[in-house]
């Protein structure tokens, strides 16, 4: 079996770096429209229903389609390319219309019993608060089928080596709704999250249309078949099972932070939902976009059994995440607050929703770091077609993510005797006397989640040591330790700043940079591997381009 070379590399990195200059274009377009949201709907009534309304339909992509669905897929898709470009249409076709008929039915179930998941997923809310909710509800439910086929399409070109077209497809969807967030502008503020609302299904059409052209140059055809006969669609629903699992404990983690915030002061959800979005920012970036090249990249190899290969793909994968994911969350976590006051900001947004959403980020980036190498080696397990592994560590994650928020949020401020409420005080009153108290409201939520991945990546790490046995972990921890040693030297910068009361358009102009610079800088000097890597690759390229 021929080594691994340094252009298998490179093509892990060219394939990644496609992927992340379109996805980070659809992040930077995110956030506008997260900018715009925030000075349209607030912190408060409009913006609480509409991010609960819009996280069950996104609960349910993740479920199904971009959780299970994607995860089960792409490995069978890619042993059905190494048969026939022929075979890869039919398994495509036949998996598209499973997709479609369980995503309507559950858009049926959505729209019918919305009053009730509503209900479920914000206990909190009163009454025309839970009736704005509900009614959101039943308009973005059908997304889930939309966006379900964005991700599929995404998956199949991946798996042909054909990177950024869900991302170029995510862009379009952004720029859909803010066109229908600045549009919102011209009306009453009751009226905006309607149009919102409706932008999120526009998009979705918009993303499907977008890679059809990407499906028609790599040869591959969309279309939707009813049946059941296809070898490659039972492989996909074997391997569901365990995903389906293992996506529910996932989202149910995500609801449950939803219900723990309703039951908190009013703008506990929005802060939350707006210091997250923030915080998938470098996660979408760079994590995501990694593993979208990684796991096409790793099933490739175990299709061919090539083990060499994926171990040391998976070995670059988690040192460049180690690398630049430490000095990313430090960064978030130093200039949180100057980038809330200087985009989100103002109108409907106040400066003490700017603090509450700072201090939820800086919860959350704790554990950044952890969230992103978790992800990248859970593509291993999930590339050799195992996909209860996953499931259980989701299982272990929601149980203490649930156990450290009721320990860190304090008691609900809701007058509710009854349901959540009632659960959560009467547990927190039977661990007072063994654990200590603490009343941190949402920022305990964010903290919980951070504890509950780190914890998490330690028990994953055990496990990787009897399921890999020939993977090295030297590289990963060399990383860490460097990106560590030279993310403080641009900590010390903003430190040293910080006294001077800067305005937050000079920390994000001047001090951010410079701690940038800092810190490449500094990395070369402690010769980590990463940096030169990158180095060499910039300067062979422009050397290339310069003698064109």
């Amino acid at each position: 079996m021929p080594e691994p070379s340094k252009g298998q590399l490179h093509s892990l990195l060219r394939g990644t770096a496609i992927v992340s200059l379109l996805t980070q274009l659809s992040r930077v377009l995110g956030f506008v429209r997260e900018m715009l949201t925030a000075r349209l709907l607030g912190a408060g009534f409009f913006a609480d229903a509409f991010v609960a309304a819009f996280r069950i339909p996104n609960l349910l992509r993740s479920f199904l389609a971009e959780g299970a669905l994607t995860s089960a897929f792409v490995p069978v898709f890619s042993d059905e390319i190494q048969k026939s470009r022929e075979a890869a249409k039919l398994a495509l076709h036949a998996i598209a219309g499973f997709l479609v008929c369980c995503t309507t039915a559950l858009s049926l179930l959505g729209v019918l019993y919305a009053p009730a998941i509503v209900a479920a997923v914000a206990p909190g809310f009163a009454d025309e608060k839970r009736d704005l909710c509900v009614l959101l509800t039943r308009i973005m439910v059908p997304y889930i089928i939309l966006v379900s086929l964005v991700a599929l399409l995404n998956g199949a070109l991946n798996a042909v080596r054909h990177f950024g077209s869900g991302a170029w497809a995510q862009v379009l969807m952004n720029v859909v709704l803010i066109s229908g967030a600045a549009i919102a502008f011209a009306y009453p503020k009751e009226l905006a999250p309607l149009f919102l609302s409706w932008s999120v299904l526009l998009g979705g059409i918009i993303g499907i249309l977008s890679q059809l052209p990407a499906l028609k140059r790599t040869n591959l055809t969309f279309g939707i078949k009813i049946t059941l006969r296809s070898p490659a669609l039972r492989e996909v629903a074997i391997l569901m099972i365990p995903a389906v699992f293992g996506a529910a404990v996932y989202q149910i983690n995500i609801v449950l932070q939803t219900v723990f915030a309703s039951l908190l002061r009013e703008g506990s959800v929005s802060w939350i939902y707006y210091a997250d979005r923030l915080g998938q920012l470098p996660i979408g970036v760079f994590t995501v976009a990694l593993g979208s090249v990684l796991l096409p990249t790793l099933s490739d190899s175990k299709a061919k059994g090539d083990e060499k290969h994926f171990l040391k793909s998976l070995g670059d994968a988690l040192r460049y995440t180690t690398f630049l994911m430490i000095p990313l969350a430090l960064f978030l976590a130093l200039f949180a607050e100057p980038l809330f006051r200087l985009f989100l900001e103002g109108g409907a947004f106040s400066k003490s929703d700017s603090h509450a959403s700072a201090s939820a980020l800086q919860a959350m980036t704790i554990g950044l770091w952890a969230v992103s190498c978790y992800s990248i080696a859970m593509k291993a397990f999930v590339a050799k077609k195992d996909t209860l592994t996953p499931a259980l560590f989701g299982l272990l994650s929601l149980f203490l993510s649930c156990v450290f928020s009721i320990m860190l949020m304090g008691s609900p401020v809701t007058e509710e005797q009854s349901g959540a409420a009632a659960l959560i005080r009467h547990v927190q009153n039977t661990l007072s006397p063994y654990l200590p108290e603490f009343n941190l409201g949402h920022v305990g939520l964010c903290l919980s989640s951070s504890f509950a991945s780190i914890v998490s990546l330690a028990m994953l790490a055990l496990l990787f040591r009897k399921r890999f046995p020939a993977f090295s972990w030297t590289s990963f921890i060399s990383a860490t330790v460097k990106s560590s040693i030279a993310a403080t030297v641009p900590g010390l910068l903003f430190y040293f700043t910080s006294a001077a009361e800067l305005s937050p358009i000079l920390q994000l102009v001047v001090v951010a940079p410079a701690a940038v610079v800092l810190f490449l800088i500094t990395s070369l000097l402690l010769r980590s591997e990463e940096a030169w890597e990158i180095k060499s690759l910039v300067t062979r390229k422009l050397l290339a381009r310069s003698l064109r």
